[in-house]
């Protein structure tokens, strides 16, 4: 999140000034009237686990600041990741830091496209900055700056989106990014707007995660939402999705006081944009700081979880959801122990064909193929300990997911 002064009136009104441009392409957004029990079942799967896992790895590396070393090896690793998780075409976005009237080189926006079946040059955006940052005066390598709030949580949510969209068909093409030096005045989210409208790239919507991990003590989970009037459209839709989805978290416009972030990139360069944040009044107080941490800034997993659901379900949903690889059946056609387990674990199921197992972080780590059993053994004493799990394909093309803990 970047965080810059000023009175809120005089924010407020400049921040529509230069966001009401028109959109390059106009779009309608769908009505929801009823629950699709696709998405829900999508849903239902965001795994607290997973985000946890995601925004522990990515407080572990001193800083993530936009001019430091270390920020190349988050860029190398969020790549990694996509590819695990199944994207085919992943690429670096290119830019020059234009700051404090000097020109600088940084890591790269990390771009991962899903590739739609029936509209592919219409795309559905979800996005989140990698950097972080820390106001203290220092070297940009020593200064501690984990960042978990700011903004690993938005960056889990995104790659657990990735990881259960990018088992599904769409008719539009989703791209999946994360955007470098935010915290710097948003350079990477804009070089790359103005690279797609330059290009007349059909975007569809921009949908932003940053900061969704704080709650204050006492609040109940509610959404903050930033847009402007010009994207009242795709605001509306998001209001309408969760109205039914989730009825019980209130949901209502915005506006930051104190800062901006990526969705302000896309408005200003002519696209719908809204951005879901946790409290616009009660937000993390230890962001840039080295307490934005796990347990501390991050202190509400609940919270990143029906954060990192909604838009899920607001992507799937606009991107026009054909059909899922696999259809989750419950845990009980699926055995497996013993569960915690340090050597040999038993599955049974019915007809297993193939048997999957996939780490915190929905990467796959090994795939084994079986003719119609309903009993396996695999051996799980190499593997870190940790929670994995357990995916079994039946022979009726039915899917079975468990957790185990590998000891």
């Amino acid at each position: 999140m970047r965080r810059v002064v000023f009175l809120f009136v005089i924010g407020f009104v400049v921040l529509n000034a230069k966001a009401q441009v028109t959109h390059l392409f106009e779009h309608t957004y769908p009505v929801i009237e009823q629950e699709d029990a696709r998405i829900r079942n999508l849903i239902n799967q965001v795994s607290v686990d997973s985000l946890t896992a995601t925004i522990d790895h990515l407080q572990s590396y001193h800083t993530r600041r936009w001019d430091s070393r270390m920020v190349y090896e988050v860029q190398d690793w969020l790549c990694e990741t996509y590819r695990d998780l199944g994207i085919d075409s992943v690429s670096l976005h290119d830019f020059v830091v234009s700051y404090h009237d000097s020109l600088y080189e940084t890591s790269d926006n990390v771009i991962a496209v899903q590739k739609g079946l029936v509209y592919p040059d219409e795309y559905v955006v979800c996005g989140a900055h990698y950097d972080s940052y820390n106001l203290s005066p220092g070297h940009p390598d020593s200064l501690r700056a984990p960042g978990a709030d700011d903004n690993a949580s938005g960056v889990a949510g995104v790659l657990e989106m990735t990881r259960l969209l990018s088992k599904c068909k769409f008719e539009r093409s989703i791209m999946y990014c994360n955007w470098a030096a935010e915290e710097i005045g948003l350079k990477g989210s804009e070089a790359y707007a103005k690279d797609c409208a330059e290009r007349l790239v059909d975007i569809v919507g921009y949908f932003n995660l940053d900061m969704i991990g704080y709650l204050k003590e006492g609040s109940d989970i509610h959404v903050h939402l930033m847009y402007t009037t010009r994207d009242s459209l795709i605001a509306n839709y998001v209001f309408n999705f969760s109205e039914i989805y989730y009825p019980d978290m209130p949901i209502r416009q915005n506006w930051l006081t104190w800062g901006d972030s990526d969705y302000s990139s896309f408005n200003r360069s002519g696209y719908a944009a809204v951005h879901t944040f946790e409290d616009v009044h009660d937000s993390s107080p230890f962001i840039h700081t080295p307490n934005d941490i796990l347990g501390v800034s991050v202190n509400n997993m609940d919270q990143a979880k029906r954060f990192t659901e909604l838009n899920l379900g607001l992507v799937a949903t606009l991107a026009g959801l054909i059909d899922t690889s696999v259809e989750e059946v419950d845990s009980e056609h699926l055995i497996v122990y013993p569960n915690p387990v340090s050597e040999t674990l038993t599955v049974k199921g019915e007809s297993i064909q193939q048997l999957e197992v996939y780490n915190f972080l929905g990467q796959r780590i090994l795939l084994q193929s079986y003719a119609d059993q309903d009993e396996c053994m695999i051996d799980v004493g190499a593997l870190v300990s940790g929670i994995y799990f357990v995916r079994v394909t039946h022979r009726d093309g039915s899917v079975s997911t468990e957790k185990v803990v590998i000891l």
